[in-house]
């Protein structure tokens, strides 16, 4: 199982009500890994963003979503979660698959988002 993961809108000159959220999907144990990641970047600083980015889950909806942030804490989310993971010495498996949901399926998301400045 798996669930998906929205960085932000698909606008391809569409209507607004044709814009389709841009992101992929996620397996199983890179699933939870990347959500300990999320919990470990945002939960004792950022509260806040943690709220948006992981809300609650239900049990047949899983999802992670950049989609409503704005500019500037879509922009401090891709920091601290860059930051997080370069710091990491000797990384687990389990932080190692993190890593890999965020540079194999986030990432390419992220810079072409419309929010996204490259600091």
């Amino acid at each position: 199982m798996g669930a998906s993961l929205f960085i932000g809108w698909n606008d391809n000159g569409q209507r607004e009500s044709n814009f389709q959220r841009t992101g992929g999907f996620v397996n199983g144990g890179y699933w939870d890994a990347f959500g300990d990641l999320l919990d470990a970047v945002f939960l004792p600083e950022y509260p806040k963003l943690h709220e948006v980015i992981k809300p609650e889950e239900g049990e047949y909806l899983k999802f992670y979503s950049f989609v409503e942030l704005d500019k500037k804490d879509f922009n401090k989310a891709v920091k601290l979660i860059r930051e997080y993971l370069v710091k990491q010495q000797n990384p687990t498996e389990w932080q190692k698959m993190a890593a890999v949901v965020w540079e194999d399926v986030a990432e390419p998301y992220i810079i072409q988002d419309k929010r996204y400045q490259d600091d």
